[in-house]
């Protein structure tokens, strides 16, 4: 397996983003609504958006109906899980433990995150699912299989965006806990693994090894917050992260029933290699309340009506214990999917390796993509831009001129939205994403 190592270099933190479903019962019949700007309102997934009927919201393409402009959407772990390595270069602080010193790297790119001591421009897109909720489990009321029953649909995916130049693609495990994933007890407490969870993710990396991508994994999303609801028969019963997250013993189960067995069953794949990182939560400041831990950033204000909210302290601790057990299974880096600048301090004491920025027309209206990383004071690690329009929509910008500022700001990546999501066509971004990736060839690949 990879050593996983590095180094500070760059900075930031939040900007908010997309990838986010609505309320189970909040779907437009025809998947197409969601104008964006209003967190938690991106629409339903046209392949896992559900109706309170329980059936899908769309054609199961899996893309958001959202324009991504805006949605809103911690047991104290030790051991090193399934028999990965144990991280032994890759602290909070970026600092290098001199594994990598003496090796020669060719294509350094100084701002980089460095992962066998190879330091890159993280470039490539969001994927970020195919169907919402049920790539990695199933959804078997909604006859929905994981990737590991649609494998060749998902490697198509795949070696089209390594066609275009895509080295890294952003994949989220569980956004929502109504697929077939995780089993739960009477109570509304994770116990294990559930569907076709283990198979999934194996698959995964497998298919990443045949397509020669890399994986970024994001464990959770805000859109996890949505109050419970139980709508059986026809329906689903569906847990709220919420109460799981404010409860450190429940936030144990989370992390010793879930986060450790994903963790170990990465570190079980003879393609491990191709997990590059990991992103424990898209976006969770549109989950939270409450006044912040740091820095002087405004309060948290999440949408009470339609999210179960939890507090800084109890987010911080649920990256926090996350980060240890992925970081101590698999050795790999560990972020959190910020959503806004303003927010930028918000997870600088989380115990993550790099941070991640998201970045929309709203944000970039008052936070300007294109102003220097240390006018946001978080220059002390890498920083990749994890979200932002493949089309540009609402940015005023060109993509290769959004990218190519980036890379002289010495961002550490850049990650598009998204390939599922309608409002940001692939098939009109594919050529400009790897028009970049032929002008810096060898600093853009892991």
């Amino acid at each position: 397996m990879r050593n996983w190592l590095f180094l500070a270099g760059v900075l930031q933190l939040s900007a908010a983003g997309s990838g986010c479903v609505s309320d189970l019962n909040d779907v437009d019949p025809d998947g197409l609504d969601g104008a964006g700007g209003d967190p938690g309102d991106s629409g339903a997934a046209s392949g896992g958006g559900a109706s309170g009927s329980g059936t899908p919201a769309g054609t199961g393409t899996g893309g958001p109906a959202g324009t991504g402009g805006g949605t809103t959407g911690s047991g104290t772990p030790a051991g090193t899980g399934g028999g990965g390595p144990t991280a032994t270069s890759s602290s909070a602080s970026g600092g290098d433990s001199g594994a990598c010193a003496g090796v020669e790297d060719t294509c350094r790119f100084e701002a980089g995150v460095e992962i066998d001591c190879r330091r890159r421009f993280m470039y490539g897109v969001n994927y970020a699912w195919r169907d919402f909720g049920a790539d990695f489990g199933g959804q078997t009321r909604w006859s929905q299989v994981g990737i590991s029953g649609k494998k060749s649909q998902v490697l198509a995916d795949l070696r089209d965006m390594r066609a275009h130049g895509v080295d890294v693609v952003r994949w989220w495990i569980y956004p929502r806990f109504y697929g077939d994933q995780i089993t739960f007890d009477g109570q509304g407490n994770p116990t294990g693994l559930g569907g076709t969870s283990v198979q999934d993710i194996l698959a995964a990396l497998e298919l990443a090894e045949q397509a020669e991508v890399n994986v970024m994994f994001t464990l959770f999303s805000f859109d996890g917050f949505h109050k419970t609801t139980h709508n059986p028969p026809n329906g689903l019963s569906v847990w709220s992260m919420g109460p799981i997250v404010a409860d450190a013993g429940r936030r144990a189960r989370l992390i010793e029933n879930v986060v450790r067995p994903i963790a170990q069953t990465v570190a079980s794949s003879p393609h491990r290699h191709r997990m590059l990182a990991w992103d424990v939560i898209n976006e969770p400041e549109w989950a939270m309340t409450g006044p912040s831990l740091h820095g002087g950033d405004p309060p948290f204000e999440g949408d009470a009506s339609k999210f179960d909210l939890v507090t800084h302290a109890q987010m911080e601790a649920l990256a926090k214990e996350s980060a240890a057990v992925l970081r101590g299974a698999t050795g790999a880096p560990v972020s959190v999917g910020g959503a806004a600048i303003k927010w930028g301090q918000a997870w600088t004491r989380a115990d993550v390796d790099f941070y991640q920025v998201h970045m929309y027309g709203w944000v970039n209206e008052w936070f300007p993509y294109n102003k220097p990383l240390a006018e946001y004071n978080l220059t002390d690690k890498p920083v990749v831009m994890g979200e932002f329009p493949s089309n540009m929509a609402g940015m005023n910008v060109s993509y290769d001129r959004f990218v190519s500022d980036l890379y002289e700001l010495r961002y550490a990546g850049a990650l598009s939205w998204s390939i599922t999501d309608r409002d940001f066509p692939w098939s009109s971004a594919k050529s400009a994403v790897k028009a970049f990736a032929d002008k810096h060839p060898c600093e853009t690949r892991y």
